[in-house]
């Protein structure tokens, strides 16, 4: 049965281990050609886990650091092991380096909003968390995750039919993965890997995700890691193996998909180019079951440049840089202005609101670089947006403004006497995993967040207080 969590743990020697394997890479990286890019990034990366690590608590706010982190640095490193500059990493042409850097200083100052907004880690959280799933029996866990799946589906349903509502109720079925978190929670701390209920649910997720039109197999994973993380409060050496497994998962799940992913989609859409899926699962795990079995070495190798390419995302930054504003000017807060005003604006009342198209907006700043493709969708992502808004002084002041709101939004939510820790925790990262991403536009970003923040206010306020009065109405039996 896993401890309590004590600050003297080995939980709290793990940003000391992270420092010393960043300085190990930092002298791998010294002969490369972009030493001091790949050491000021690892140093970066020392000081966002130093700010964000909160020991016994998930790790959401260190997970969007970090992941964002890998996308903004990786160039520097795979250009290193290409033995090339990493402004000649990018087709797009630009300036790659400085791109690198302002998103690096970006991330300080997301990371450092974020710690603000948190405020210091909170010891007791663990432990109300640990003694509350063992207030009740595994089986109701499982029954809250499937009741959430249960809506979720009917909310994705409704969300077709009633295209006016569908951020709303998007927002409705995304929290379920706070369910399926909590349930997994409950299963690691009665076993550290998972008794065969949660993986049978994992596995069947894993296959659900694995037959969409995008294939989000990622999500799944990383809820699983950040229950893994809070129920693992002390970390020895066999729970650093699962998290290392799951980590590999995920990497070489994203190799496979990288691999296949453009004969898949075409197949799942019946060669219509366009989002759409017109396969039932059973066909489209078929699909990808043949297209993974005629991999071979030479395409896993390819597949793995491509995915390494595709994870980096500051290119399209490197070329607003050279284009913003010597050949368009700066908008002075028109994107972020469209992105706060769009929530406010349903368009069940307000039928006349423009559609998203970030594609149109990324041919537009970048002189039409993504061309055009109907099966998907290609933004600048929300600091280059940034960047076009206020340029590399001001769009700092906004990433640490957006960092705090993200961390006193986490704050709020693991405090809601309504809800409880455990449900606070599991609805924050269910909210905030959507602003882990470098790509996503700022109208997504900001939009998605707010939409999400107001489902799940009313869902604390009306719901909340009697499932949790049902989860705490007696202790386990033996």
């Amino acid at each position: 049965m896993p401890t309590t969590l004590t600050s003297s743990g080995s939980v709290a020697r793990l940003p000391a281990t992270g420092i010393a394997c960043a300085v190990l890479l930092a002298i791998v990286n010294l002969p490369g050609e972009n030493a001091l890019l790949t050491t000021i990034s690892l140093m970066v990366l020392i000081a966002g886990v130093a700010l964000l690590w909160r020991p016994g608590e998930p790790p959401i706010g260190l997970f969007i650091f970090s992941y964002q982190w890998l996308q903004a640095s990786i160039s520097a490193f795979h250009a290193n092991w290409l033995g090339i500059d990493v402004n000649a990493y990018t087709i797009y042409g630009g300036d790659n380096k400085l791109a690198v850097l302002l998103t690096l200083c970006g991330l300080l100052f997301l990371a450092l909003g974020m710690r603000l907004g948190n405020g210091p880690p909170d010891r007791a959280v663990g432990p109300r968390c640990w003694q509350l799933v063992q207030a009740r029996p595994l089986a109701s866990w499982f029954f809250l995750y499937v009741a959430a799946s249960i809506i979720a589906v009917a909310a994705l349903q409704a969300a077709a039919l009633v295209p006016g509502l569908a951020q709303p109720l998007l927002a409705l079925a995304g929290l379920r993965w706070a369910f399926f978190m909590m349930f997994a929670y409950a299963s690691f701390v009665r076993s550290h890997f998972g008794n065969p209920l949660f993986v049978c649910v994992f596995l069947g997720e894993l296959a659900m995700s694995a037959g969409g039109y995008f294939a989000d197999f990622k999500t799944v994973m990383f809820f699983t890691l950040f229950a893994m993380a809070m129920a693992e409060t002390r970390l020895r050496g066999r729970h650093v193996l699962g998290g290392m497994i799951l980590v590999g998962m995920i990497v070489f799940s994203g190799i496979l998909w990288t691999a296949i992913k453009e004969d898949y989609r075409n197949a799942a859409s019946g060669g219509s180019a366009s989002q759409i899926v017109s396969l039932d699962l059973n066909d489209r795990l078929g699909t990808i079951a043949g297209l993974l079995a005629r991999l071979d070495a030479t395409s896993l190798a390819d597949a793995t440049g491509k995915m390494l390419h595709r994870i980096s995302y500051v290119e399209l930054f490197a070329v607003i840089l050279a284009r913003v504003p010597a050949t368009i000017p700066h908008e002075h807060g028109a994107l972020l202005l469209d992105a706060v005003s769009r929530p406010l604006m349903p368009r069940i009342l307000f039928a006349e609101k423009g559609q998203v198209d970030d594609t149109r907006r990324t041919n537009y700043y970048t002189g039409g670089l993504s061309g055009i493709y109907r099966g998907t969708s290609i933004s600048l992502g929300y600091m280059a947006e940034l960047y076009i808004d206020f340029g590399p002084v001001v769009m700092m002041a906004v990433i640490f403004a957006l960092g705090y709101l993200y961390g006193r939004l986490y704050k709020w939510l693991v405090q809601a006497p309504r809800a409880g820790p455990l449900l606070g925790s599991a609805c924050a990262c269910a909210i905030l995993t959507q602003a882990a991403l470098l790509e996503v536009s700022l109208a997504k970003l900001i939009g998605g967040v707010m939409v999400s923040v107001l489902l799940t206010a009313l869902f604390i306020r009306f719901v909340a207080p009697g499932m949790r009065s049902w989860l705490e109405a007696r202790r386990m039996m033996p």
